[in-house]
């Protein structure tokens, strides 16, 4: 089955590119800007024109990606959401590569089935971009014509211990903390742990200029989560693995830090199923 691919324009591309590179510097002055070649714009196969992507979408620097032999290790990055712009609901789970011939246990789908545009588990530099061959093509740990690489239908659950011979490496779902250096935003997210808010700040009010961007979130994008927490500057927010979540930015929009275990973009789980990361 194919699946519908849609690009931001090159106009659109700049116009982000530009928004971005002005609201990061709002939010670190010091940092001498964002080299753009540095700058991730991520539209989820939501977005074509610059109208469409302020309402779905993110801008990311990745500072490290840092992952050992045995899969694990740490990532830091720099988020940014322009006023208004939505940052869909997803999760990280466990990830388990299979033996070839392996029988898939029962609760366990293919990421290719569940993941668009999934071809593998890719290798990343030091400072966080891709490892590419000569090409520009990206290179793989694990490339899914080989492999079966696996998660659970739910999200939840581990690989059965009794069929633990079949597995030839875990990749644990990334756990992750958020704080917010500038503006301000909802996160969307059930079972977050505010680790510090504040003086004077209550997580759990939602101030009044934020309730129609949220009300037009909610009507009109996939966000299964009940719980919002209003994050503002200062703010920090534990996220463990397997937390559902989204993230829309205030009316100034909202540049946040992320400190996590090893990331794994690639197969985090979209509860929209038209998105390809």
């Amino acid at each position: 089955m194919s699946v519908e691919i849609k690009v931001l324009s090159g106009e659109a591309q700049a116009e982000a590119e530009n928004r971005y590179g002005e609201l990061y510097l709002k939010a670190l002055p010091g940092s001498g800007g964002i080299d753009k070649s540095r700058l991730e714009i991520a539209p989820f196969n939501c977005s074509e024109t610059i109208e469409e992507f302020e309402q779905i979408g993110l801008g990311l620097e990745t500072v490290v990606i840092f992952r050992d032999e045995s899969g694990a290790g740490h990532t830091g990055k720099v988020l940014l959401n322009l006023p208004g712009q939505l940052l869909l609901e997803h999760s990280h789970v466990n990830t388990y590569v299979l033996k070839e011939e392996a029988t898939i246990a029962d609760g366990f789908i293919k990421l290719s089935q569940r993941v668009n545009g999934f071809n593998g588990i890719v290798k990343y530099n030091s400072d966080g971009t891709i490892c590419c061959d000569e090409s520009g093509k990206p290179e793989h740990l694990y490339e899914e014509t080989d492999y079966q690489i696996v998660q659970a239908e739910n999200g939840m659950a581990e690989y059965p211990q009794g069929n633990a011979e079949d597995i030839i490496e875990t990749f644990d779902g990334k756990s992750e903390t958020f704080k917010v250096i500038y503006g301000d935003g909802i996160l969307f997210a059930d079972t977050a742990q505010v680790l510090y808010a504040p003086p004077g700040v209550d997580p759990d009010t939602l101030p009044e200029r934020l309730l129609p961007q949220i009300e037009k979130a909610r009507a009109e994008q996939q966000i299964s989560t009940t719980r919002m927490i209003h994050m503002t500057q200062g703010m920090n927010v534990l996220l463990a693995k397997n937390t559902r979540h989204a993230f829309l930015g205030g009316l100034d929009g909202c540049v946040y830090l992320e400190f996590s275990t090893s990331s794994m973009d690639e197969a985090d789980r979209f509860t929209d199923k038209r998105v390809i990361r």
